[in-house]
């Protein structure tokens, strides 16, 4: 998924201080746990293709370093344990930080944040989500095909924010630089949520809001009480296109664009709302939503009516 590997050997070496990395080295402690040595080895290894061979500006862009290599070792230590790699401990960190209200705006220069948790948790937490994040926007395929071309188109060349996003945009066919620009630019948050449901006649009506300032593009699924379920994909005009279906065991409907100065839409699903059971945004979790608690609604929970003039 990353690329090889450029060099002859690797070394791991026992020293006085450990989790740091090297040019085809690093160092660790010879105790604590064997998940916390091996993740720190994964971690360390990682900064071989991200520090060592990329190399973009680690002062300027840490989490193009940091993030990446947090990104590629979840991935690597999940593959090898059989866990699904959800980076939910990113989302969780980069959560708590908003919650604080210690975020900045990750474009600046690392010795300019006024606090080291700002400053951490973008540089590893944030830039592991911006790519979990990409990875909901283009697709999966998309997303690996990406990276790898990343790595060998940019690897000894010290790539830019730029650079990345613009090697994403040819392997996606999609626009992409307003998702970097929020992210790396502002501290503006995603906040969806699912307001109304409303049957009319044949059809359910379902009423989203954009709560945050951030737009992103919206998975919908619905799970209907016949067990089955529908995707409905909810493109943001900014793509100026859309994402393939990663999941082709269920259906995949891709709805009319969502402008992105519009805080208000509404998605049409083809089926009778007595036959919903629920309507969830995001079910992947891959959407860094500030507030999850709104983006799905059981219809048993609600009273759902039809409009009597529809």
């Amino acid at each position: 998924h990353f690329g090889k590997y450029p060099f002859d050997r690797y070394s791991i070496i026992q020293g006085g201080d450990g989790g740091m990395e090297y040019p085809m080295c690093t160092l660790i402690l010879g105790e604590g746990t064997l998940a916390g040595v091996s993740g720190t080895m994964a971690h360390e290894v990682a900064h071989s293709w991200y520090q060592m061979t990329l190399a973009s500006n680690e002062g300027l862009h840490a989490w193009m370093d940091e993030g990446f290599t947090d990104f590629a070792s979840d991935e690597a230590m999940n593959s090898i344990l059989g866990n699904p790699s959800t980076h939910q401990g990113s989302y969780a960190s980069y959560f708590s930080l908003v919650n604080s209200g210690l975020q900045e705006p990750a474009n600046q220069h690392s010795d300019h944040f006024t606090s080291n948790r700002a400053y951490s948790t973008m540089a590893y937490s944030m830039g592991a989500v911006f790519l979990e994040q990409l990875k909901y926007i283009v697709g999966e395929k998309n997303f690996y095909i990406g990276m790898k071309r990343y790595y060998n188109t940019w690897k000894m060349k010290h790539p830019e924010p730029n650079d990345f996003i613009r090697v994403m945009e040819k392997v996606s066919g999609l626009q992409l630089h307003w998702y970097l620009r929020y992210w790396i630019n502002t501290t503006k948050r995603i906040d969806y949520s699912i307001g109304s449901i409303v049957g009319h006649e044949n059809e359910t009506w379902v009423d989203l809001t954009r709560i945050g300032e951030f737009p992103m593009p919206i998975d919908l699924m619905v799970t209907y009480k016949d067990g089955t379920k529908e995707l409905i994909y909810i493109p943001l005009n900014e793509l100026l296109g859309n994402k393939p279906n990663d999941n082709p065991s269920v259906p995949f409907t891709v709805a009319e664009a969502w402008p992105w100065v519009n805080p208000t839409y509404t998605a049409k699903i083809s089926r009778k709302v007595s036959d919903i059971e629920s309507v969830e945004i995001d079910p992947s979790l891959r959407l860094a939503d500030v507030n999850r608690k709104n983006n799905k609604v059981v219809l048993a929970d609600l009273k759902p009516y039809t409009n009597p003039t529809k």
